[in-house]
């Protein structure tokens, strides 16, 4: 209570009404991330919705193909889960999921004109993110990060553009308008998942020198 009679004490003094302009400038910060915050969520919450849908028919299309040439399309679905905010495509052997579920709080994005964007974050993994995040719930983060593909900002408004930036080839970055988003990063990611392919493991022999 110390405190508050401090501030009590100084209501009519040039120190106290110092201070409280150094707190209402603090508090429009934060009003101002909290709005951004607000409004980039919306519009990330869009963005997903759009792209389980791309997801659903894409899953759709691939059953159909394998289907047509005799190749069994149970392990071929794609399905939603609302507690981790995620969704994940299962196509034969591989796995293809989308998440929102790290952002907490307002972060900012550093972009290459310098400035620091607000933006809600929707992240896709090579791998079940859903099964990532349920089995990790103390370093789900670090967990999701080892399986990223790529990452798509988007910001709070609608009119400006959303970055996508490639993990695997170095943080290539993409500029994608917030209306093509949902399906150029869906697309994106199924190729860079699902287009490559993977090496046996090898162990390395050191030279033997006669």
């Amino acid at each position: 209570m110390v405190l508050e009679n401090e501030f009590t004490g100084l209501n009519n003094s040039r120190q106290s009404s110092v201070a409280l302009e150094r707190i209402n400038d603090v508090s429009a910060h934060m009003l101002s991330q909290y709005n951004d915050f607000k409004n980039s969520s919306e519009n990330a919450c869009e963005v997903f919705a759009k792209i389980y849908e791309n997801m659903y028919s894409v899953t759709d299309y691939f059953r159909q193909t394998f289907a047509a040439r005799g190749v069994s399309v149970d392990n071929i679905r794609c399905e939603k889960d609302d507690n981790t905010q995620s969704i994940l495509m299962t196509v034969l052997w591989q796995k293809v999921g989308f998440t929102m579920f790290l952002n907490k709080k307002p972060l900012a994005l550093h972009r290459q004109d310098g400035k620091k964007v607000i933006c809600q974050r929707i992240l896709a993994t090579k791998g079940d993110c859903i099964k990532l995040i349920l089995e990790n719930p103390e370093n789900y983060t670090a967990k999701l990060l080892e399986a990223e593909v790529a990452s798509l900002y988007i910001p709070a408004k609608k009119t400006d553009l959303c970055e996508m930036r490639v993990r695997h080839l170095s943080n290539e970055i993409h500029v994608i308008n917030q209306q093509a988003a949902s399906k150029e990063f869906f697309l994106k990611v199924v190729e860079y998942t699902c287009g490559g392919g993977s090496l046996h493991m090898e162990k390395e022999f050191p030279s033997i020198i006669y």
